[in-house]
């Protein structure tokens, strides 16, 4: 039987300051709460916690944190047989502090993660592949190729040209980190030749502004439409989303909360979004899922929130 979803990505650890600022942990390390976050398990997370089958594609260390990160996603449900394990390495971490608006900011140790080493060895790289053409959909997002070597891009560039060509559906969340990448220029090009590649596409609209300078939401449309995607998702954070397929455009608004951390609203959209689009719902309704899971998400301190917090019993055990 097939496999429906796999997600490539980059995990780190992630320390957690919440609102009491760099001066308190400064005097007492311990309040700061140790979890895991990133971008796509983020997204993988929550794809499992809503019943959706995913897999997670990425690398970490033999070391004891990547033991306990590993644990933690085979008990939410996440597929993991396609983490490597490279010997003698450890995970990214970052350190994130929110202010009273909820809007996060970060600190990264991330040069040395090992999810950046995922595609450098070809017959690595070939093996891994050969593994992912069992899936239905591929999903990854700008930092999934920011982390990436200029030479295992275009290696994952190829694989998806060829995935797509027989028949495997490609998901793009455009997530634009500058600091990931050498110039915008470089992440203008690797951008239009992903674009190029997906099927469905989830950008956020102050990255596409941030980085094709002067754009309005008709601008990154019609750009992404012109590239050949055919279904489109323009996230705008509190303004809701629009929502682009062959039916048509529609706007969805999103619900109104009131965030106390705004960290994986959109990596959570998403998730609610292809759970129920990847399983025939309509793209509008979909939409709609999205928004009430980070209404959720955003209420809470910290990229993963408690399982509770979802209605969901506690951590599961598969």
């Amino acid at each position: 039987m097939q496999k429906k979803l796999a997600i490539i990505g980059e995990c780190m650890l992630e320390i957690n300051l919440g609102k009491s600022g760099a001066a308190t942990a400064a005097a007492n390390p311990l309040n700061a709460d140790l979890s895991f976050g990133g971008d796509t398990l983020n997204t993988a997370l929550y794809l499992s916690r809503l019943g959706f089958p995913v897999d997670y594609v990425t690398a970490l260390g033999d070391d004891k944190l990547s033991d306990w990160m590993l644990q933690q996603w085979h008990n939410e449900g996440v597929g993991c047989e396609l983490v490597a394990r490279h010997p003698g390495a450890t995970p990214g971490m970052y350190l994130i502090e929110t202010d009273a608006q909820g809007e996060r900011t970060f600190l990264y140790w991330r040069d040395q993660s090992p999810a950046r080493k995922l595609l450098d060895n070809p017959g690595n790289a070939s093996a891994l592949f050969s593994r992912l053409r069992e899936f239905k959909a591929i999903y990854l997002s700008g930092i999934s190729l920011a982390i990436s070597s200029p030479y295992a891009r275009e290696c994952l560039f190829t694989f998806l040209m060829d995935f797509r060509a027989d028949g495997g559906k490609v998901i793009f969340d455009g997530n634009y980190r500058p600091k990931l990448w050498g110039s915008p220029e470089l992440t203008r090009q690797a951008y239009q030749k992903m674009y190029r590649l997906a099927d469905i596409a989830l950008p956020t609209l102050e990255d596409e502004q941030a980085l094709f300078e002067g754009e309005s939401a008709e601008d990154v449309i019609q750009r992404l439409q012109d590239l050949g995607v055919s279904e489109i998702v323009l996230k705008n954070g509190p303004e809701g989303c629009e929502v682009i397929t062959e039916e048509g455009r529609i706007h969805v608004p999103a619900n109104k909360v009131i965030p106390v951390d705004t960290t994986a609203a959109g990596d959570s959209f998403n998730a609610g979004y292809l759970a129920h689009r990847l399983s025939g719902s309509s793209a509008v309704d979909a939409a709609k899922s999205g928004h009430n899971l980070a209404s959720l998400v955003i209420q809470r301190r910290g990229a993963i929130i408690p399982r509770s917090a979802m209605g969901l019993d506690t951590a599961r055990v598969s």
